[in-house]
């Protein structure tokens, strides 16, 4: 009976750190959140000014877009706005965009806006998309902005102004998401340590506080799973890792050997 007790404690033990291991390697794309809703609007005098398919820039299908055509402004333009589910703050805020054909550059986008909106009330937070929120991809005619809203927000809007008349077949508005900043994960077993989540481990560097504040580990990732220096007595613990590029994570822990 014992024998029996032991391999089902095992093998719980088992599914429960493959089941750790999986969802540290699908974190970040279960954890982004797509607009939900929209809100479409010509202002101003914009002759033949429209969103075509506006419902197509919701959901998580990162390859339908809605259209936001310019025809002829005279002091006005297109925007389209996005809404989240609910309000949300320490989050990256991903727009997926492009055209039918024409390479994507700041130049041809200077003419866009973005601003987040928190239910009915703009943030006050607009601004022109330039080359610190432009990121470009392998596909010369899509591309995203991304950027981290210092507001709390749950909608975000898209506006297009005069500049962007050069698009010829319209700016493409792919999807948008809120994806939660990076998070570390730890599981401990018999003086071994396994991390994960979405902070990029290689090369960094970890270390291990007691609740007293006294180090007791201190090493260099080559892996997601170490060893401690030394054993430790189960309990509590803070497990501290600073990247190659000097950002520093940290959460709890419970040593258990």
């Amino acid at each position: 009976m014992k024998s029996i007790l032991f391999s089902k404690s095992r093998l719980f033990q088992a599914a429960l750190f493959l089941a750790f291991l999986f969802q540290s390697g699908n974190t970040q794309a279960q954890n982004r959140i797509y607009a939900h809703d929209q809100l479409s609007n010509v202002y101003g005098v914009c002759l033949g000014c429209a969103v075509q398919n506006p419902l197509n820039a919701l959901g998580d299908n990162e390859d339908n877009y809605s259209t936001m055509v310019m025809g002829t402004v005279l002091l006005g333009g297109v925007e389209q706005t996005l809404r989240f589910p609910e309000v949300r703050l320490n989050t990256k805020l991903v727009i997926g965009i492009g055209t039918n054909n024409i390479p994507l550059t700041v130049q041809l986008l200077s003419g866009v806006y973005i601003e987040t909106l928190s239910g009915p009330t703009a943030n006050n937070d607009s601004q022109m998309v330039t080359g610190n929120l432009l990121k470009l991809s392998d596909n010369p005619a899509r591309a995203t902005i991304e950027f981290v809203p210092v507001s709390s927000y749950d909608a975000v809007k898209i506006r297009l102004s005069g500049g962007v008349l050069s698009l010829g077949g319209g700016f493409r508005v792919y999807y948008a998401y809120q994806d939660p900043l990076s998070t570390i994960m730890a599981y401990s077993k018999g003086g071994q340590i396994t991390l994960g989540g979405t902070v990029p481990l290689e090369g960094s560097e970890v270390t291990l506080r007691n609740t007293s504040g006294k180090e007791v580990h201190r090493s260099t990732l080559h892996s997601k799973t170490f060893e401690l220096s030394s054993p430790q007595p189960e309990g509590i613990y803070i497990l501290t890792v600073e990247t190659k590029d000097k950002k520093t994570y940290s959460r709890k822990i419970r040593i258990n050997n």
